[in-house]
């Protein structure tokens, strides 16, 4: 039975190839099965009351990876966000999508998509889904500090919170990331930090309610003093 519910969830979605390859699957049959986890997620966190959610679905950094695979998963991606029934159940929950990251990178097509999609659940307010999609931590906090300095902003906590990506979000609750690894890999680095972590051994794709409850269960016995 949970007893305490985390406004925010942050998902690192770890451990699509690994999943394809235990699978004796293609690479990018795991992260289409990903994809389509990730939606199923968003409807398992409406279920259990969670406002916000935030996935991790493109690093800043994973530019650098072959450049084969980066136009495999951004076909990929663009087809999902085209044509793929999950969409479909995303909207009908009322959720709203928030993209973070530095865009300018995408596809122009790519990102024409999602900015319609932006635009589309502007009025949606069930749940809020943040994608984080050629992001990185580190490029936020430069590109943010740029942006007050090129206007003159002082430098405050909350004036420099106002200008990152996730201006008027609040901060991540919890942080769940799959396939055994615990580290936060560049993610959110700023609004991590009171977050309370939960490591998953689970594969993203086989990520599921189940598991989520229990990490839900884990988070409310937790004791948050923000260091106090």
């Amino acid at each position: 039975m949970i007893i305490k519910v985390p406004n925010h969830v942050s998902f690192i979605m770890d451990g699509n190839s690994s999943w394809a390859k235990t699978n004796n699957k293609p690479i990018m049959q795991g992260y289409l099965k990903g994809m389509r986890t990730m939606a199923d997620t968003i409807l398992w966190a409406k279920e259990f009351g969670i406002r916000y959610t935030t996935f991790y679905a493109f690093s800043f950094e994973n530019w650098e990876r072959p450049k084969a695979w980066v136009k495999d998963f951004m076909a990929l991606a663009m087809q999902f966000f085209k044509n793929d029934d999950s969409i479909n159940k995303i909207l009908d929950a009322g959720a709203k999508l928030i993209v973070i990251g530095n865009i300018s990178k995408l596809d122009p097509e790519f990102r024409d998509i999602l900015v319609n999609y932006e635009l589309k659940t502007k009025t949606s307010n069930e749940i809020v889904v943040c994608l984080a999609i050629s992001y990185g931590g580190r490029d936020e906090i430069v590109r943010a500090a740029k942006k007050m300095a090129e206007i003159g902003l002082e430098f405050t906590e909350e004036s420099f919170s106002a200008n990152l990506d996730t201006a008027g979000i609040p901060d991540p609750d919890m942080m769940i990331r799959t396939s055994f690894k615990e580290r936060i890999s560049n993610f959110l680095l700023w609004q991590h930090s009171y977050t309370e972590f939960y490591f998953s051994k689970l594969y993203w794709p086989d990520f599921n309610k189940q598991e989520l409850e229990t990490a839900i269960n884990c988070f409310s016995k937790r004791d948050r003093t923000y260091g106090k």
